[in-house]
């Protein structure tokens, strides 16, 4: 079976593709992916150029008006809908898997014809309030994209995130989707010695302000007995993180590795990375980057669950550092992390969950 997926490198939307990509090849069907820029993956690509286009921009390294004038063609270009439709026609997969907040070319792969599932990254939540009602989904409803209205013709919609945390789980508006389950994995944390050990990680997509961010975290956690990683992701910030005698800095680190001997994560509430830790059993403290994002949904739902805090991106250094010992101090915090990711660490993986539901789609239009 050939399989078409069609993304596109916008950060965090971009992990839970590949996994279901992975799974599906390991169960030896053949698998395309059409709008990542050369080397976002070591599977056959295929170009989609808006797609292509936008992805330094999400890096940070074009400018304001050319990031914006490249979003607004991937996600809602005449031109981009005829690529897409010619790709898949031109590729004729079994079936396809479309990114949920590409509504130009998931329209494309709907008038080609071709059995469709839509991949949804974060909580249905977002998607249906936030995304969908929101000024985006009001403008692309202008240009006859509304984004629920593609979902629904499509054949298969999978949301890849936990049930059990996910405030629209109950919602009409997804009601017949399937959750699988978050494709990110974890293992039981190993006991460690020594003093707390805690790794930060903010947004992969470069944000104004974000150096300012970092920079108060690290001198949060400067004044800690505490160990520290920080990983940039090898975003431009525009200047220098500094480190301290207890905070390595870095560009890149195996986040998988460093969660399995962490104590505490503090993150932007991007979804692929928080569902990493919990599933590590590792509790979170987000502040949130992008205003727009789902960053401020999911740290919420943490708060909610008593699975972690949320401060703004503002706090200073103080406020940071109390909240983060007294996160460390609170027993009862970590048993329902742990806890939780012992649930998810039980569940079948969320990818391959997803490559289940995607060969079934494809075989039943046969």
């Amino acid at each position: 079976m050939r399989v078409l997926m069609i993304t596109a490198d916008m950060g965090g939307n971009v992990p839970p593709t590949l996994a279901v990509a992975d799974a599906l090849v390991a169960r030896g069907h053949g698998v395309a992916v059409a709008g990542l820029p050369p080397g976002g993956t070591a599977l056959p690509r295929r170009e989609l150029a808006a797609a292509t286009a936008v992805a330094a921009a999400v890096r940070g390294e074009g400018t304001a008006s050319g990031d914006l004038s490249a979003l607004l063609r991937l996600m809602g270009g005449r031109a981009t809908t005829a690529a897409t439709r010619a790709l898949v026609e031109s590729e004729r997969p079994d079936v396809v898997v479309a990114d949920c907040m590409l509504p130009a070319p998931l329209r494309g792969v709907l008038d080609a014809g071709a059995p469709t599932a839509v991949l949804f990254h974060t909580f249905a939540s977002y998607w249906t309030d936030r995304f969908d009602r929101g000024p985006a989904g009001v403008a692309l409803a202008a240009r006859r994209l509304r984004p629920a209205t593609l979902w629904r013709e499509a054949g298969l919609r999978l949301v890849a995130t936990d049930p059990g945390l996910d405030p629209g789980r109950d919602g009409r508006r997804l009601a017949d989707a399937v959750w699988t389950g978050t494709t990110e994995t974890g293992a039981e944390r190993a006991p460690h010695d020594g003093p707390p050990r805690i790794l930060v990680s903010l947004s992969s997509t470069g944000w104004p302000g974000m150096l300012d961010v970092y920079r108060r975290i690290v001198a949060a956690l400067a004044a800690l007995p505490v160990t520290a990683v920080v990983t940039t992701g090898r975003v431009d910030l525009g200047g220098e993180v500094p480190a301290a005698a207890n905070v390595d800095v870095r560009a890149f680190a195996d986040h998988a590795e460093l969660l399995a001997r962490t104590d505490l994560l503090i993150g932007h509430g991007g979804h692929s990375t928080t569902m990493k830790a919990l599933a590590h059993g590792v509790p979170v403290l987000v502040l949130p980057i992008n205003p727009t994002a789902d960053q401020r949904m999911l740290g919420d739902a943490l708060a909610r669950a008593g699975l972690g805090r949320v401060l703004r991106r503002s706090a200073r250094p103080e406020v940071v550092r109390d909240t983060v010992e007294a996160m460390l101090a609170d027993g009862g915090l970590r048993s329902r992390a742990e806890a939780v990711g012992t649930r998810m660490r039980g569940m079948p993986p969320g990818a391959d969950v997803a490559a289940e539901r995607i060969v079934a789609l494809a075989f039943a239009r046969r």
